[in-house]
């Protein structure tokens, strides 16, 4: 059923433009949120989150720039979103539409083998697909409504789980490379005295929709809290009990509860002061991505997880030790960019953890020019149809 095609970079499909959590584009010929938010309608320069209305502004104010760099007169007026969370990509793909007036539709994907093949409408514009190939017949739809997916088309696809590390087919190898940044980053601070057993039974248990008040489903909140648990200054069984009790309701919180502590039990490390004074401090001016130490030494766990099988492999054990590029968004993003529709990356995976650091990580390339084996079906004899 799938196919390796050998090797590729998803800047094969959108150059550099490609912006993630912080809002600042990697090419710069875009200015970002820290230079433009008041350009962009918001109130401050505070990063919103993904499924933000003020996400959205920001993000339809990034397609007409980078509109004008491209050297199309014509304004856009089409916006296709591929997508695998209706949460967050859904929501951004609604609110970006509610921003601009402008035409679009979106594709949600994950394989789901055990189904039989469906795509599905949502909300009328959303289409909601157990098959990645889907993409094509999704396409086909879109051409019978009469889109003209040419140079006045923007085309946003969400990196994580879409581009990369299809969701249903290659997504767990993206969660491996994360907590491989993790342990490094508890073995770094905590030492002998990291309990990598212990880590992983809080880790499941928080990682839970209940306690989203708490972690908000950030991993760098999830991280922290799972860190401070291993030093047993505070026991999950208390976590527990506040968040039951509804005494514990969000983060800021916790990280108080964890100063109280600090102050009363001495046995906290020199190294985890450093860690809590550097996620306190970020939290405190509105960062959502405060554990940076531990999303640096993601982005290393990831690089070493893409590109790292030969080329003999074959496609199982690429698709079960590699982040693989989604072969059918590959072959679907250069068909829309021989069209001239304008094609951007947009993530919400935090800056630290796609980017080379200049000391931690200088000699990697970022996520979108690493080198990577595209994995999945062929659907350009379907393409070259339509």
């Amino acid at each position: 059923m799938y196919e390796n095609f050998g090797r590729a970079s998803l800047a094969d499909i959108c150059d550099d433009w490609v912006i993630f959590r912080n809002l600042e584009p990697v090419d710069k010929r875009v200015p970002g949120l820290k230079q433009s938010f008041y350009d962009m309608e918001l109130r401050s320069e505070q990063i919103p989150r993904k499924q933000d209305r003020d996400y959205a502004k920001a993000a339809v104010w990034f397609v007409n720039k980078i509109q004008q760099v491209r050297g199309v007169r014509t304004p856009i007026s089409e916006l296709l979103f591929l997508g695998d969370t209706l949460f967050n990509d859904g929501q951004a793909f609604t609110n970006m539409i509610d921003v601009s007036g402008w035409r679009g539709a979106c594709f949600i994907g994950a394989e789901r083998l055990d189904q039989e093949p469906t795509l599905r409408i949502e909300q009328g514009t959303i289409s909601i697909a157990n098959r990645w190939s889907t993409l094509v017949d999704w396409l086909h739809s879109l051409k019978e409504l009469g889109f003209q997916l040419d140079a006045n088309t923007a085309v946003v696809i969400d990196i994580d789980k879409t581009a990369i590390g299809a969701k249903g087919r290659n997504d767990k190898v993206i969660d491996r490379a994360r907590l491989a940044g993790i342990y490094r980053t508890m073995n770094a601070v905590l030492g002998d005295d990291f309990d990598q057993a212990r880590y992983e039974e809080h880790y499941n248990e928080l990682n839970r929709s209940r306690y989203h008040l708490l972690t908000a489903d950030n991993q760098d909140y999830l991280a922290y809290i799972c860190m401070v648990l291993n030093t047993q200054i505070i026991s999950l069984e208390e976590v527990v009990r506040e968040v039951e009790s509804k005494s514990l309701d969000n983060f800021e919180q916790f990280i108080r509860w964890v100063d109280s502590r600090m102050m009363i039990n001495p046995v906290a490390g020199e190294f985890l002061r450093e860690v809590h004074e550097a996620v306190n401090g970020s939290v405190r001016i509105g960062d959502p991505t405060p554990f940076k130490r531990f999303r640096r030494q993601e982005f290393i766990s990831t690089m070493e997880h893409m590109g790292n099988m030969p080329d003999t492999a074959s496609v199982q054990e690429l698709l079960e030790n590699e982040i693989t590029i989604t072969e059918e968004v590959y072959q679907l993003g250069l068909w829309l960019k021989e069209r001239r529709c304008e094609i951007l990356c947009l993530s919400d995976k935090p800056d630290e953890a796609s980017r080379p650091h200049a000391r931690v990580s200088p000699d990697l390339a970022p996520l979108h020019r690493a080198q990577t084996h595209r994995v999945g079906g062929d659907v350009r004899v379907a393409l070259r149809n339509e």
